[in-house]
């Protein structure tokens, strides 16, 4: 079972990203005050606890699946992590197939490198948001990705 979303298109330019690893949004940041709203809103959500990321540079914030709850090993990016939030607002985050190609078509993201070479099928990089409007679509995003996480048995 897939948790189901529709995206709009997003609006405007999109940012700049570098094409390699480390895989970072170079423009078109989130101000101070959103980015301090999409963390504490993801990290309030069931089942999902901050830990430093085991996968990104120092200062992304960890979306883990929470230690008492199964998760979906499919889903991981490594350990418990499905997800991290970027000091700029941008987020790696894990879909299925589907869901990834939906947020990569309607312009929200891209895919990172190694979901591009097979490593890590389904990673993308949502784009930080801008508005409270992006905010509500980024939050519709996650709310995939940790549907996903947390529906596994793994």
């Amino acid at each position: 079972m897939q948790s189901t979303f529709i995206l709009s298109t997003r609006p405007g330019e999109k940012p700049s990203v570098t094409t390699g690893i480390p895989h970072i949004q170079l423009d078109q940041n989130s101000s101070d005050e959103m980015l301090d709203e999409l963390a504490t809103w993801a990290f309030s959500l069931d089942g999902v606890v901050e830990q430093p990321s085991q996968a990104s540079l120092p200062g992304a914030r960890g979306l883990t699946v929470a230690g008492e709850l199964p998760a979906r090993r499919e889903a991981m990016i490594v350990g418990r992590e499905f997800g991290h939030i970027h000091p700029g607002g941008s987020l790696h985050l894990r879909l299925p197939a589907g869901e990834a190609g939906d947020v990569v078509d309607e312009g929200w993201g891209e895919y990172h490198p190694f979901a591009l070479d097979g490593t890590i099928p389904g990673l993308v990089m949502v784009y930080a948001p801008r508005t409270t409007e992006d905010l509500d679509v980024v939050k519709t995003i996650i709310e995939a990705s940790v549907f996903f996480a947390l529906s596994g048995d793994g």
